[in-house]
């Protein structure tokens, strides 16, 4: 459920909070029936539609035959922590007036990358990836992968948000994240420096 989530609806919302999703797993393996419970939209809606995403191996069995089952889990974000430990978090910066980052008109730009948006996003991401399977992890576990970064008016990197089940990794990542630096801040169409969230979703 958790890798499946869209962090970076969350951290736009500013929203921290619970959700209890509760969603049936039908005799055919099929999640039907979600429903959630929460004070807060944003979660509640990303937290419904990473339950719909889930992958059934099989469905419950009762006397070797298929049975219909019923689900209540909470989904936690507090303080920019997703679930039991399966969020690492450096930075104190807010949250006011990001901009995502494919909407400025000059991204950031990486040290170590020419600037452009497709070097920030896409080649990063190939490079981290290619990293990682040097390291003996195979796509199937990279895949799980999701980084949110949101970068100041100033180039600081204010938050970093690694996310994945296995802590090992999660660390790994989290040390190849803490590597970035910043050359220069996005720039919006007035030519003034902009607030950005970047997120990587290693699924997709």
């Amino acid at each position: 459920m958790n890798s499946n989530a869209k962090i970076a609806d969350i951290i736009k919302s500013k929203e921290s909070g619970k959700a209890y999703i509760q969603f049936t797993v039908s005799e055919k393996g099929e999640v039907i029936n979600v429903r959630s419970r929460s004070k807060f939209p944003t979660i509640a809606r990303v937290a419904e539609d990473a339950i719909k995403e889930l992958k059934i191996a099989e469905p419950a069995m009762l006397n070797e035959q298929p049975v219909a089952i019923t689900y209540t889990l909470p989904f936690k974000f507090r303080s920019l922590e997703l679930g039991n430990n399966s969020a690492r978090i450096s930075g104190d910066g807010d949250f006011a007036n990001i901009t995502d980052v494919n909407e400025v008109a000059t991204p950031p730009e990486f040290r170590g990358y020419e600037t452009g948006i497709r070097n920030i996003v896409d080649r990063y991401k190939y490079d981290l990836r290619m990293k990682l399977r040097q390291m003996s992890y195979d796509d199937k576990q990279i895949d799980l992968l999701k980084i949110s970064l949101i970068i100041e008016e100033n180039g600081e990197i204010s938050r970093k948000l690694v996310i994945h089940p296995k802590r090992k990794l999660q660390n790994i990542v989290k040390t190849e994240v803490d590597r970035i630096v910043i050359e220069q801040a996005a720039k919006n169409k007035n030519g003034e420096n902009e607030k950005v969230l970047i997120s990587y979703d290693f699924s997709n």
